[in-house]
Formats: C-alpha cells, structure tokens, sequence
C-alpha cells in the first residue's frame, strides 16, 4: 500500500511560502535539501519520477513518513474566529504585519507549526495560531472599501494581521496518491538516503487545472 501523502494546491509562483509552512508542520522535511520542483512523470508502486525544471528527470522514494494535503481555493469569508490558520506576512512602514498569503487548516493539523517566526525574505514572517477575533467588514474588505484585521493567538503570544483585499486564501484538505498523476506540478521535500532521495513530503499544485 502506498504511504499517505499531503498535497498542497496554492499558488505555482510563490513555492517558498507552501515549502515554509508545511516544513513547519513537518520537523522531518525541513532537515532535507532544497526543494524539487517539477511535473510529474509517473509513479509505479513506491517509485516516483518527477520532470526538473533544471535538472531533468529524478527519481525518488515515497517512505511511510510521507504525508497528504490538498489546497483548494478559500475566500476571505472562509476565514473566521476558530479557525486554525498559517499566514505570510510583511512588516510594512506602518510597522503593521500585511497578510500575503492565508492558508487554512484543517482540524486534524490544528497545532501545526504553531507560532510566529521570519522567513527568508526581508520583513516577511509566517504565523501559525487560531483565529481569536476577525474586525472589520469581511465584504468591504474584499472589495476594498475597508479593512480586516486577524488577531492570531499562538502558544506564546499573539499577532494582528491586516488583510488586504487581493489576499490569496486557500482551504488545506487531505488527499491521496491518486493526485500525483503523470504532468502535475509538484515541489518535492527530500532526504539524501542510502538508496537516493526519500520523499518526505509532496507538494501538489493546482491538480484540478485552475
């Protein structure tokens, strides 16, 4: 039987945000090397072959670590008190956080990653926490009449985050194998092993065509 692997849809252009956040749920993944990212080849059993953008083709083994997440697109109004939620953001000269990037979680990965830390670009940090309180008009801010803040609680402290309208927010679900078919786009977490590289994660892109 295959492993259970998480799948992530999200954006094809900002790769470094989904790396960051699932390495954060995964302790494992963010002792790997740097990402594969690439198409699809096949997969035949536990063998995965994935198309390079710079490399070529590789060939990696999926282990019973690996995970499954399938990222649909969200709407703001998805995003209410309670949930459970992972968030990109930059400090901006108003010394505010400004949402880029909202992922909602699941409930089975509720405590993932959980906290406020940098990531590699300038100003820019990744929040994981609950939903504690949602301020402003969620319509007016979609349509950039008004403005809505998050105030995100983690274990630690806390965090408000205001959220621009143009905001990408994307709900996190599980998936199955069935998604890694012959032309998806995937990034790839892996670890150097004796036998290759051992996939610790799988990021999916857009499998449905959108």
């Amino acid at each position: 039987m295959l492993p259970a692997i998480y799948t992530l849809r999200t954006m094809w252009l900002l790769p470094l945000a989904c790396v960051a956040l699932y390495a954060a749920a995964q302790p494992a993944a963010r002792r790997g090397g740097p990402p594969i990212n690439g198409t699809v080849i096949s997969l035949q059993g536990q063998t995965l072959q994935v198309d390079t953008r710079a490399n070529g083709p590789v060939t990696l083994t999926l282990t019973p670590q690996a995970r499954i997440i399938d990222q649909e697109p969200a709407a703001l109004t998805d995003v209410k008190a309670g949930r459970f939620i992972g968030t990109t953001a930059v400090q901006e000269a108003d010394g505010k956080l400004h949402a880029r990037e909202i992922h909602i979680f699941p409930e089975s990965m509720r405590g993932a990653g959980e906290g406020h830390y940098p990531m590699g670009p300038p100003n820019t940090t990744m929040t994981n926490g609950d939903v504690k309180a949602v301020s402003g008009s969620v319509a007016k801010a979609a349509s950039g009449a008004g403005k809505l803040v998050l105030l995100i609680s983690y274990k630690g402290g806390q965090s408000r985050v205001e959220v621009p309208p143009n905001v990408t927010v994307t709900m996190m679900q599980a998936g199955t194998a069935a998604l890694l078919t012959p032309g998806a786009n995937v990034t790839v977490l892996a670890q150097p092993s004796p036998n290759g590289l051992t996939a610790g994660a799988i990021i999916v892109h857009g499998h449905s065509g959108s």
